[in-house]
């Protein structure tokens, strides 16, 4: 399990230009700032990821957006704040950089192993868009447009999968609007927006990932990081384990359901566990990129 989702970590970071060796997402969209604060969240786990990424992000922060960390801090449960303000600490403290939350920062040494990223590639979209629009809403609202094909949405909903806030996705919808990359619809109070000229913006942005297998990772990696935290548990009776497993899995059921993916019943008491134990071999071997046939039953 933790090879898994670690495994995955590194394979999102050495698209951006880590020092790692396995590339299972070239074709997956990265969302920087969800694979930040996945990755603070799990630094005691592994003491090389960590010191690379922060080595990258001493390099590349600049890159990111701190209005997306402190929006998706703001989502996070509490241990998670803690270890990515650690890390923004970190990085601010050895760069210029001012990412929110930041506490007492660890010791840092550059590694100097990490390149920059390379924009071409397919993964990379976002950071594509922020050389172009910024690192602003505006591409943020286009990854989201480019994702979600021909299909109308409204302010809120565009808001939720940028993870920015409202007032200033209502801003650059109207502004892309305006400049003619997006259409309207709908009344005034309950207005929608799609990409109008989606031919035109792929020719200048580049090569677009598989949106298909390109997952919302701000719903997806604290789901990961909940599955490894679950399978971490400490000594407990397989009846108290299945109860607090079936108590977190609760939890994820907002994010499970914005990502379509229908668990039904898993049972009850220890039958729980088997149904949850098939349900994880799926989800982690659908976002790991290894595929479940890779991962022992």
């Amino acid at each position: 399990m933790r090879e898994l989702v670690l495994g995955t970590l590194w394979s999102l970071w050495t698209e951006l230009g880590l020092s790692g060796w396995e590339r299972h997402h070239q074709d997956v969209a990265v969302d920087l700032e969800a694979l930040i604060v996945a990755t603070a969240r799990l630094a005691r786990l592994d003491a090389r990821l960590t010191e690379e990424a922060l080595d990258w992000c001493v390099t590349n922060g600049r890159l990111a957006s701190a209005v997306r960390l402190k929006h998706l801090a703001g989502a996070a449960d509490s241990t998670t704040r803690r270890a990515l303000g650690t890390f923004a600490a970190t990085v601010n403290a050895n760069s210029r950089l001012n990412w929110p939350g930041a506490t007492t920062p660890r010791t840092f040494a550059a590694t100097g192993r990490s390149a920059a990223p390379q924009l071409e590639r397919p993964a990379l979209i976002q950071l594509r868009l922020r050389a172009l629009w910024g690192v602003s809403a505006r591409a943020e609202v286009l990854r989201v447009m480019l994702a979600e094909g021909h299909r109308f949405l409204g302010i809120s909903e565009v808001a939720a999968l940028a993870a920015f806030g409202k007032d200033a996705v209502a801003e650059a919808l109207e502004n892309l609007q305006r400049g003619g990359l997006l259409a309207e619809a709908g009344a005034r109070n309950l207005r929608v927006f799609r990409l109008s000229r989606r031919d035109d913006l792929v020719a200048l942005v580049g090569t677009e990932p598989d949106w298909r297998q390109s997952w919302p990772w701000p719903d997806v990696l604290p789901i990961m990081v909940g599955i490894l935290d679950a399978s971490e548990l400490p000594d407990m009776s397989p009846l108290a384990r299945a109860a607090e497993i079936r108590r977190r899995f609760r939890e994820w059921q907002p994010a499970l359901a914005r990502l379509g993916m229908v668990t039904g019943a898993l049972g009850i008491g220890l039958d729980f566990l088997g149904g949850y134990e098939e349900f994880t071999r799926q989800a982690l071997g659908k976002w790991s990129g290894v595929g479940q046939a890779a991962i022992p039953a």
